[in-house]
């Protein structure tokens, strides 16, 4: 009698701990990952895919928060506002934590005021067209670009300083004849536009929708900033394939997450754990595949480190040597 009692006794703790522990997790904060770009963006695709994951491995709501504007820096200044405790991360490209700020003068943040968590995938960025663009392929379309004279094809991108803005101005330079900037609130509106031909030309990054729409052929793919063709579209050359001043036009993104940098190591340790837990999902890294992504698999804390120091200085390099530098 006495031992059942015990037992029992053991079992109600057990259950009032249990209780406790899942009440505490239920009250405790939710995590945000803001998105510094518009809803169908190739960032908030991924983010959407990893938040259920993310809030398993973290056993807390995780909320995607969609922040666009102002070159991503309105969605970037939010998550730097917030305290440093983890509860709010950023996930963006190189555009809105380090050439934003070395861009565009009312932005007060600079890249080192954030710090690197995990890399999520690689990919390149295409040179798309509207499908009437009466140039089939990458020398038609130099050709066509040079006879528009002063007049110049209209290209879209997402702000000036942007990576898209970037690629398109070194591509116009090298390949000598003009573009016509048009700017946009992020890739989605760039693509609307790009097939309903209100623009002629963009580099898209290839994630999201970008591959379906080429294969549909809403879009003309012309050619990939990539070392080599991709194995989703081995049809669509290597721009630096065209020689000359283009032989080493090979340029890439990135999706990462991003926290403050003052936030503790601790913190940083624990957001990247459980990152680099929910990328092994199959069902995300199909998708990540699928899309025409590579994921990543050097994902440390001491990698984050070493590859956002690499990143920074060799895009803040890019947006000097084009003159957009403040």
């Amino acid at each position: 009698m006495k031992g059942s009692l015990i037992r029992i006794f053991v079992c109600l703790q057990s259950a009032i701990g249990m209780f406790a522990c899942g009440g505490a997790q239920a009250d405790a904060p939710p995590v945000s990952i803001v998105v510094p770009q518009p809803v169908g963006n190739p960032t908030d695709g991924v983010a959407r895919k990893l938040q259920p994951l993310l809030q398993a491995a973290l056993g807390r709501t995780v909320i995607v928060e969609n922040q666009p504007g102002a070159g991503g820096s309105i969605g970037t200044q939010r998550v730097l506002n917030a305290p440093a405790d983890g509860r709010m991360m950023l996930i963006a490209s190189q555009t809105e934590p380090i050439l934003t700020p070395a861009t565009m003068p009312h932005v007060k943040y600079r890249p080192e005021d954030l710090r690197a968590v995990a890399v999520v995938a690689r990919l390149p960025y295409i040179l798309t067209g509207r499908a009437s663009l009466p140039a089939g392929n990458l020398d038609e379309l130099t050709r066509l670009a040079r006879d528009q004279g002063d007049r110049g094809l209209n290209f879209g991108h997402i702000g000036p300083g942007s990576m898209i803005h970037l690629l398109g101005e070194q591509w116009a330079r090298q390949s000598e004849f003009k573009l016509n900037h048009v700017v946009y609130r992020g890739v989605p509106p760039v693509t609307q536009d790009l097939m309903g031909a209100q623009i002629d030309l963009s580099f898209l990054p290839l994630g999201g929708s970008t591959l379906d729409l080429i294969e549909s052929g809403r879009v003309r793919a012309y050619a990939t900033t990539a070392a080599a063709p991709g194995s989703k579209l081995p049809q669509v050359p290597p721009l630096s394939s065209a020689g000359g001043k283009l032989q080493d036009f090979v340029y890439g993104t990135w999706i990462a997450f991003f926290v403050p940098a003052k936030t503790p190591d601790a913190t940083v340790a624990s957001l990247n754990r459980a990152i680099v837990g929910a990328m092994e999902d199959a069902a995300f890294r199909e998708y990540v595949v699928a899309t025409g992504m590579e994921p990543v698999a050097q994902n440390t804390v001491a990698d984050m480190r070493d590859f956002y120091g690499t990143e920074t200085s060799l895009y803040l390099g890019l947006a000097k040597a084009i003159g957009v530098e403040q």
